[in-house]
């Protein structure tokens, strides 16, 4: 009696014995792929293990970090990371570190003592950047998947997972009316949200020109954050929405499908970038993030969740990029926001909206209840940052500024400054 595939190997499956790989041929008898290097199973295809015996990272007793990667052929390796004010390349506080091979081919490196925080790194092997292919704690980036390394410590449990009550993170996703493309929109509730029946203010946070709309809770740790502070009853609980703010996907492998769906509905993309902006930049003229934003993404929060519709419970925060994004739509629309921050990214002083804001210093102070701006000292956008607070001061307009020692241009400042905010905002 022939046995339908399917029968036959749910039979296999559940007796022990091997599936049949092909109709009617027996199984192969080659030994699994993985064998020979200490007995893992698994056979050839895009699904089998590449782990090898290179524990990476390895967290130490003494709050030092061993990286590690197998590469017996290369010439060099370096790792790049975000360590504070480390290193002998900084570039927007980021630090390059020569590592050593050893005679199995395994390259090394351990940091000096660190504070407790999360750390990003990842490798440059012979001019070739990568991850650390033993890690999965990565964040996708344009350019280079950012590997990520926690460093527990009493000084990091703000920004860590702990036993509380913990908020739910939604994604949605929608098509972008103007650009016909598939868009996403991560949403975080409070951890009470299902079950107080009242209505929350709502903090929408922006990523910069790197980055996607799962950033600020892959590497900035915002839901963590939020719980921890409103476990403590420090923060004010509060919807958090983190828009994609770009006007298509940085993803190369993502984009044949953009625009196959751009090509079914008619739409021709214009021949240009993707926008953006660079380290402190603000965009020019109204950004895909200010239309998404506006046209979109505000609306259906307000249509679907239970949030206060109001100017006094909407902030907007953002970093890089998305403190260009944040400081353009906040100053240019003081009737929707009340909270503004700009983390090393803003709008200067000579763009339109900064300077309607500098002609009436007494609209300005009317209108916000907290304008913030920050930057790193080895961040470049500390510049803009000095320029814009100096401009604010002369006008008298209230705000806060942040001038940091030590700090790059990464998510080791911007979740000190969001930890700082969240206890300010919403609490009158």
């Amino acid at each position: 009696m022939r046995i339908p595939l399917r029968a036959a190997i749910g039979a296999a499956l559940i007796s022990g014995l091997p599936v049949p790989l092909g109709f009617g041929q027996p199984p192969a008898t080659t030994p699994a792929a993985g064998t020979a290097r200490g007995g893992r199973s698994g056979g050839p295809g895009v699904e089998a293990s590449v782990v090898t015996a290179a524990r990476s990272p390895e967290v130490n007793g003494n709050g030092t970090i061993t990286f590690r990667l197998q590469a017996p052929n290369a010439r060099s390796v370096r790792i790049i990371t975000d360590f504070p004010k480390l290193g002998d390349v900084p570039v927007n506080g980021s630090a390059g570190f020569d590592m050593a091979k050893d005679e199995h081919g395994v390259w090394s490196y351990t940091s000096p003592k660190l504070a407790p925080s999360y750390y990003q790194y990842w490798f440059v092997m012979d001019g070739f950047t990568l991850p650390d292919p033993q890690n999965t704690f990565v964040r996708p980036a344009s350019g280079v998947y950012k590997s990520i390394v926690a460093l527990p410590g009493k000084e990091a449990e703000w920004m860590m997972f702990r036993d509380v009550p913990h908020g739910n993170l939604i994604e949605h996703h929608y098509l972008n009316p103007e650009n016909k493309t598939a868009r996403r929109v991560v949403i975080y509730t409070p951890p009470d949200y299902s079950t107080s029946g009242r209505a929350y203010p709502v903090l929408y946070l922006l990523h910069g020109a790197n980055d996607y709309e799962r950033g600020w809770t892959q590497t900035g740790m915002a839901n963590t954050i939020m719980d921890n502070l409103i476990a403590e009853g420090k923060a004010a609980p509060a919807i958090i929405v983190m828009p994609f703010g770009h006007d298509t996907t940085g993803s190369a492998g993502k984009l044949p499908e953009v625009r196959a769906l751009q090509a079914s509905l008619g739409y021709v993309p214009p021949a240009r970038g993707e926008g953006g902006g660079g380290p402190g930049a603000a965009p020019a003229g109204p950004s895909y993030m200010e239309k998404d934003l506006l046209g979109y993404v505000i609306p259906y929060v307000e249509r679907e969740f239970r949030v206060l519709k109001d100017q006094p419970h909407r902030a907007i925060f953002g970093y890089s990029m998305g403190g260009g994004h944040s400081t353009t739509i906040g100053f240019g629309h003081p009737e929707l926001f009340a909270y503004v921050g700009g983390f090393s990214g803003y709008s200067g002083p000579a763009s339109g909206v900064t300077a309607r804001l500098l002609a009436d210093p007494a609209k300005a102070n009317a209108d916000y209840k907290i304008i913030f701006i920050g930057s790193g000292t080895e961040d470049t956008a500390v510049n803009g940052g000095r320029a814009l607070h100096a401009a604010f001061a002369e006008k008298g307009i209230r705000h806060l500024w942040s001038e940091d020692p030590g700090y790059g241009h990464d998510y080791q400042i911007w979740r000190i400054y969001l930890h700082t905010l969240l206890q300010k905002t919403f609490r009158d």
